[in-house]
């Protein structure tokens, strides 16, 4: 089974994601901010995709991004930004720094 992490401070959000992952096959382990998050990799749990909103609570998405794609044990998990930023800058802004795709809420 596929795993996917997903990294969302609203809750609600965070159960809708997990939901539908789940009800689509999809093993999804949540997390609320980055310290949890980066807890989980650091005991080695690769995922097969992360899911990622920039704004976080503390360190945002894109910073996670800058340090998931600087880490050679990180650096082909594909990421997909999740975010409510619709604009055009923040898109690119996503897409160059490395995500796979950029899906607005």
């Amino acid at each position: 089974m596929k795993r996917i992490y997903c990294v969302e401070d609203d809750e609600s959000i965070r159960e809708l994601v997990g939901y539908a992952m789940k009800s689509a096959g999809f093993e999804c382990v949540s997390f609320d901010s980055a310290p949890p998050f980066k807890q989980a990799l650091s005991r080695g749990e690769l995922p097969d995709l992360i899911l990622l909103d920039i704004m976080l609570p503390g360190q945002d998405g894109l910073s996670l991004l800058d340090g998931l794609r600087a880490d050679a044990f990180t650096r082909n998990v594909p990421v997909i930004m999740l975010t409510a930023k619709t604009g055009e800058v923040d898109r690119v802004r996503g897409l160059d720094r490395g995500a796979d795709d950029y899906v607005c809420k």
